[in-house]
């Protein structure tokens, strides 16, 4: 589940970097392969950050969700019990929060439930982001000398 919803997130975001360069299909060159420069999840999530097609809260949730994909990714023994994924979780600012309800008190989300709602909710915040941000795309400019 974290690898395919950050893959997913990571694929979302070349989109996006896709959709904003210069109409030129030798550019995909950039974020595609094993020497690409925004082929990295880190690397794709700063440059869409310092071009302004992410916002700080998704930038900084993707880096957090990045921490955790890398848990899983490195360690066997990873679960949602390891204290530093625990921790990671609750950095996250577009979780379910913790409620009280009438019929059923104090509800608490456990980790696993924070990361589902964050990846969920980013997921669907750039499904369509490529498609908006292409209404932005760069195009080629006579600069002066």
């Amino acid at each position: 589940m974290v690898l395919i919803s950050t893959g997913y997130l990571e694929e979302q975001l070349k989109k996006i970097l896709l959709a904003y360069f210069v109409d030129d299909t030798s550019l995909a060159s950039l974020v595609e392969g094993g020497s690409a420069p925004l082929g990295a999840f880190s690397a794709r999530i700063t440059t869409c950050y310092a071009l302004g097609l992410i916002s700080k809260a998704e930038h900084d949730d993707l880096h957090v969700l990045r921490r955790i994909r890398n848990d899983f990714a490195h360690n066997i023994h990873a679960s949602f019990k390891t204290q530093s994924i625990i921790d990671r979780c609750k950095l996250l600012q577009s979780k379910a929060h913790d409620y009280w309800s009438p019929d059923l008190g104090e509800v608490v989300v456990p980790p696993v439930g924070q990361f589902n709602t964050a990846a969920t909710g980013l997921i669907l915040s750039f499904v369509n982001r490529p498609h908006y941000v292409s209404k932005q795309r760069r195009a080629h400019v006579a600069w002066p000398y």
